[in-house]
């Protein structure tokens, strides 16, 4: 038994049921905090009625949408000041064809405002494996935005590699459009509203430790109240 076990069991064993019921309060306090401020899924979305291909298919003017979910706690700061980089699996539905998932390591980007440096704000998905853009807008909304929270949709400029195939689970995509100035492009992101198993389990130790102090506060109400009188009658003179 480890000896940091062996001096938890011993201070629950030989501490007052005052000072376990203060403790808990102070635990489940403790879990919950640390529950609401776990990390959070998210989920990046852009758009646009485009044009390119897949695995050699072409389509044209067709609703294009790029799903990317991933974790606000892998958000990391890019190379410049103002950027912002957030990992995850990616698909691509294409009105028409059905959906695809990316085989690359996609990611959420975010440039915020540098006109010292000819940087305009804009957000977008892009593919960290070939370090390249796939479809990203341009608008001042995201002069701030950093990844970490929900926002949009925010429609302007499209900008991208439309040169570039990517690929995906049923082949190679091209978006040819995705620096078509005629066709804008919109970008939004979302919080889950499904916790992750680790806030889960957070908030299970709470439950626990609530059940626990409703328990200990019974037996510690069970113990304060007085036995029976004594039933022994005293001694005869």
């Amino acid at each position: 038994m480890h000896l940091w076990y062996a001096c938890a069991v011993s201070a629950i064993r030989y501490a007052q049921p005052e000072d376990l019921m203060s403790w808990m309060s102070k635990a489940v306090l403790a879990t919950l905090c640390c529950a609401a401020a776990s990390a959070a899924t998210i989920t990046f979305t852009e758009t646009q009625n485009g044009s390119g291909s897949l695995n050699g298919t072409s389509f044209s003017n067709a609703l294009v949408t790029i799903v990317l979910t991933s974790d606000t706690s892998t958000i990391t700061a890019g190379l410049k000041p103002g950027h912002f980089l957030d990992a995850g699996t990616a698909t691509v539905t294409i009105a028409g064809f059905g959906a695809a998932t990316f085989t690359d390591t996609m990611e959420a980007i975010a440039n915020q405002d540098d006109p010292d440096a000819g940087i305009f704000a804009d957000a977008g998905i892009g593919d960290e494996t070939s370090d390249l853009i796939l479809l990203a807008t341009t608008n001042s909304g995201f002069s701030t935005y950093d990844l970490n929270g929900p926002i949009g949709p925010l429609s302007g400029a499209a900008g991208g590699n439309p040169s570039f195939s990517f690929p995906t689970s049923d082949g190679a995509f091209i978006l040819i459009s995705s620096e078509n100035a005629d066709l804008p492009a919109t970008f939004s992101a979302t919080l889950g509203s499904v916790p992750e198993p680790g806030t889960l389990w957070l908030l299970s130790l709470a439950f626990l430790l609530l059940l626990a102090g409703g328990v200990l506060r019974r037996t510690v109400a069970l113990g304060a109240q007085p036995g029976p009188a004594s039933s022994q009658r005293p001694l005869q003179q």
